[in-house]
């Protein structure tokens, strides 16, 4: 297990994962799991729930699922 800085570069992490509304969704699972039962990949330094469900999805250790549904909703504004 490795520990990280819990600060994110959020618009690298859009880059990443451009579903802006997602995200915290995604977040608030992942911190759920860890809460009750789940193993965390990463420690952060503030040891919360939340940024450790950030960083892991920063990282790459988690993904969002039907990440093909979620391109198909992203607005082609010009």
């Amino acid at each position: 297990m490795k520990v990280v800085d819990y600060m994110i570069n959020y618009d690298e992490f859009l880059k990443k994962y451009p579903y802006k509304y997602a995200l915290p969704v995604a977040a608030a699972k992942r911190a759920a799991q860890i809460n009750e039962y789940a193993k965390p990949f990463v420690i952060t330094s503030d040891n919360n729930p939340v940024s450790i469900a950030f960083k892991e999805m920063e990282l790459g250790y988690i993904a969002i699922k039907n990440e093909e549904i979620l391109r198909a909703l992203i607005p082609k504004v010009k």
